[in-house]
């Protein structure tokens, strides 16, 4: 029986000795992709609240008549809308006068803001663009008048204290006063020289604390000189809004 037992002992020791053999460990790596491509935006951009300029939040402005403004263009670099001015009715006078615009109204809602203009570039390629303005002829008086003093002679208008706003992080355009509008002469507006102007962005004139009281903003304002006859009629007048891409120079 002692012999049986002898013999027995290494082959257990080596089945032991078998069972913790090391492995080397082994790490392999693989590479893919991801990949997303952009092109130029198209669509009609929405009215934006001029103080609080997010495309995502449109708001829907009223003109001073009531109805609701022509709708914007639709491309990569578009004007989607522009205030249009309401002076009010006041006596005649015979002295200089500088007369305060509406402030911004809205439907379905109280709320006023100061007048603005609202240009989108979607073209992706931050090449700049140029905005300017042109009064069509001086105020005329509407067919409904007496027709005696046909053209409101010496008015102009001025938009003051403009204020480009964004909520991108793209660089802003560079807005310029309009002092005393000079018909059929193109006025620059805003200029986004290349890298700046990418997105939505709004010029507004003058900020929510100038409105007055009254809802009037002393930042849009028509002078008529107090030597122009008047009739007790209504005059209007139509502001071109201009919209172009900045020529690029190309090697000849």
């Amino acid at each position: 029986m002692k012999k049986i037992t002898l013999l027995s002992v290494p082959l257990i020791l080596i089945s032991l000795g078998l069972a913790h053999k090391a492995y080397a460990a082994t790490t392999q790596t693989y590479d893919s992709q991801g990949i997303v491509g952009f092109s130029t935006g198209s669509g009609v951009q929405p009215p934006v609240d001029p103080n609080t300029p997010d495309p995502t939040l449109p708001v829907d402005p009223q003109n001073p008549d009531g109805s609701k403004p022509t709708p914007g263009g639709d491309g990569p670099l578009t004007i989607d809308f522009a205030s249009s001015f309401d002076f009010g009715t006041h006596d005649i006078s015979n002295e200089d006068e500088t007369y305060l615009a509406k402030a911004q109204k809205y439907f379905n809602s109280e709320t006023l803001t100061p007048n603005y203009v609202q240009v989108t570039d979607r073209r992706g390629t931050f090449s700049g663009w140029a905005l300017k303005v042109v009064e069509t002829s001086q105020f005329t008086q509407v067919g409904t008048g007496p027709q005696k003093y046909k053209v409101l002679n010496g008015s102009a208008i001025s938009l003051k204290n403009p204020v480009p706003a964004s909520t991108n992080g793209a660089s802003a355009p560079k807005a310029q006063e309009v002092l005393s509008l000079i018909p059929g002469v193109e006025t620059q507006v805003a200029l986004a020289t290349s890298g700046e102007g990418a997105g939505t962005w709004v010029i507004r004139w003058g900020s929510q604390t100038s409105i007055t009281k009254d809802g009037l903003t002393p930042d849009v304002t028509l002078f008529v000189p107090g030597t122009t006859p008047k009739d007790a009629a209504a005059y209007t007048t139509t502001l071109n809004w201009i919209l172009s891409d900045l020529p690029t120079n190309t090697p000849t």
